[in-house]
């Protein structure tokens, strides 16, 4: 599902009057990826990005997930740094590849890591390390839409 940065007009609520700045195809999955990493190391930050997609969820209602600048502040701050924390974890290799004996066990706790598409067992090891990519890119596509002051909307 696509995440939308739409900068508002000055004092403007309305989507209406909002520029679309940016799109990410991937981004709702992406942000899922990287609350499963997170649960790799730390379950309790784990747990607070999951609190601000769920309050967004529920502020939606039956309409559109709206994250404002106080949880995109939140959400980049809160997203930061698990590469760093899955290496120094021991889970990957300064190449961010997974120990072919670890692999089934991970892709259980990190759904969308690609162990099933026609690929060297070498090719696979590099799975979780493309899941850490996927955490990285939503990371920098929130950031930047709070540099450009912007919401982001799920549609």
């Amino acid at each position: 599902m696509t995440l939308y940065a739409i900068r508002l007009p000055t004092g403007s609520t309305s989507l209406e009057d909002g520029e679309v700045v940016d799109q990410f195809a991937y981004g709702w999955d992406f942000l899922e990826q990287a609350i499963t990493l997170w649960r790799l190391v730390d379950t309790a930050r784990a747990d607070q990005i999951e609190a601000i997609k769920d309050r967004a969820s529920l502020a939606a209602g039956d309409g559109q997930i709206r994250f404002h600048t106080a949880d995109l502040h939140d959400l980049v701050r809160l997203m930061s740094g698990v590469e760093d924390a899955i290496l120094a974890a021991g889970i990957v290799d300064s190449h961010w590849r997974v120990p072919n004996d670890r692999l089934e066990e991970l892709a259980k706790r990190v759904p969308a890591m690609d162990l099933k598409t026609e690929r060297s067992l070498q090719s696979k090891a590099s799975a979780l390390g493309e899941v850490m990519i996927n955490a990285g890119s939503i990371r920098n596509f929130l950031s930047a839409a709070v540099d450009a002051d912007c919401i982001v909307m799920l549609a």
